[in-house]
């Protein structure tokens, strides 16, 4: 299988992990929570609270998972560890920093976050009347396209967010002894 290949599989695993780690938290930890402060619907109404809680309960949790596993002595996501794939510095041929590894999840999911952008402001979509046409939606398809022809068309199949992390996804090193 190809580096491409894997990689989109790797990341389709990670979404799904992801998503079931969101569900499990909205509903055992975040809903519960919210009740107790006296977060009720109405709260949700406001785009900013909905983006404010949006960032804090979904995007940081999402943010960790990739950033603190890449810069593990595993260098690896879950889906990145079950297709055998890791992640290194692309200049030293070594384990990410917290730091670098942040910086590269920003930028891999700065579509998503537009996304997440276009859906709660000005007002949540599913509040608003007449949502109207989000152009964070287009940019965030427009990017996502970007990162799927930049690592297509680059010859060491790294995407934008590889480039500016100094990064580079390769296939684990086995380890002999």
């Amino acid at each position: 299988m190809n580096s491409i290949m894997s990689r989109g599989i790797a990341y389709v695993i990670d979404c799904v992990c992801v998503f079931a780690l969101f569900a499990v938290t909205q509903v055992v930890l975040f809903s519960p929570l919210r009740s107790l402060i006296g977060i009720t619907d109405d709260w949700f109404v406001s785009g900013v609270n909905t983006e404010i809680y949006t960032i804090a309960t979904i995007s940081i949790p999402v943010w960790l998972y990739f950033s603190l596993l890449e810069a593990s002595p595993w260098q690896a996501t879950l889906g990145k560890r079950i297709l055998r794939l890791t992640v290194a510095d692309s200049a030293l041929d070594m384990r990410l920093g917290f730091s670098q590894s942040l910086i590269r999840t920003i930028i891999k999911l700065l579509p998503w976050e537009l996304a997440h952008l276009g859906n709660n402001l000005p007002q949540p979509i599913w509040y608003a009347e007449d949502p109207g046409f989000r152009l964070a939606f287009v940019f965030s398809g427009l990017l996502l396209l970007l990162y799927v022809i930049v690592i297509c068309v680059n010859p060491k199949h790294q995407c934008i967010h590889d480039m500016l992390a100094r990064t580079q996804v390769s296939p684990a090193k086995l380890k002999v002894g």
